[in-house]
């Protein structure tokens, strides 16, 4: 029996505006085990370009991958294998939080920041992690683990 593992593999500190996206169109894995963990550093507010989430579109599987580029003569590293879906205005709600708060994405949420337009700033610090116990991680990806791994938060 394998042991359960739980590992990390990203860690950012954001404050511009970040474009609509699933975490998973970059760190994808089969079966999906990925959550996002964005942790507030200051107040974001809708004047400072919190959080919006589109609810329910985790039910709608992975739209995109940004992979590494299997084309030997192209200049691009890494590509999208698919235009970019739209996605109706309408469809996102804004998750305001004060500082310290920490919000769990699901990998296949749809969810966006607006750039920070205020005097106020608005940094947070994400990472996220994947249930590592029968679960492959995209060689596809365009983040690949070292040798040993990516690091293992938990081992039971």
């Amino acid at each position: 029996m394998q042991p359960t593992k739980i590992s990390y593999n990203t860690a950012w500190v954001f404050s511009r505006k970040l474009i609509a996206h699933q975490d998973a169109t970059y760190l994808y894995s089969e079966p999906l085990h990925l959550i996002g963990f964005w942790i507030a550093l200051d107040d974001a507010t809708l004047s400072n370009g919190c959080l919006w989430i589109a609810p329910g579109s985790h039910k709608s599987g992975v739209h995109r991958r940004y992979i590494k580029n299997k084309d030997p003569v192209s200049n691009e590293l890494l590509i999208y294998d698919r235009a970019a879906p739209c996605y109706p205005a309408s469809n996102f709600r804004p998750v305001p939080v004060r500082k310290g708060t920490c919000v769990l994405i699901h990998g296949e949420v749809v969810h966006y920041s607006n750039a920070n337009k205020s005097e106020q700033s608005r940094h947070a610090y994400t990472f996220h992690i994947m249930e590592t116990k029968q679960t492959t991680y995209s060689k596809d990806n365009w983040l690949q683990p070292l040798s040993n791994g990516f690091p293992l938060l938990y081992r039971n």
